[in-house]
């Protein structure tokens, strides 16, 4: 019966990739990609061959290739820049809104 529990299969992996979700065989070639708040509490995008530890870790992202790991960055990057103009908009909106009150005191 223990001899059962060493056959059972490693989990299945699906591409993150955008319109990809392609299955990993065991020959692929595929990346492991996640972000994080790097030290200079800046988003930072992190990609690393494939390796089991660091697939299974919580944040990762399973890539099949160059292609999907390219549509991901790209994605990260346009969130990042979207961010950012957001809370620029934001920190104008205070300002003008600062500028008002004060003109109204």
């Amino acid at each position: 019966m223990t001899e059962n529990l060493l056959l059972i299969p490693s989990p299945l992996y699906r591409c993150a990739g955008p319109n990809c979700g392609v299955l990993k065989g065991a020959s692929d070639r595929w990346w492991v990609m996640w972000s994080s708040f790097g030290d200079y509490e800046v988003p930072v995008m992190h990609l690393a061959p494939w390796d089991e530890k660091l697939a299974v870790q919580e944040s990762a992202m399973h890539v099949c290739g160059e292609g999907c790991a390219q549509k991901l960055q790209s994605r990260f990057m346009g969130n990042v820049l979207e961010n950012q103009a957001r809370k620029s908009r934001g920190l104008q909106k205070d300002v003008r809104r600062q500028r008002l009150e004060d003109d109204g005191s």
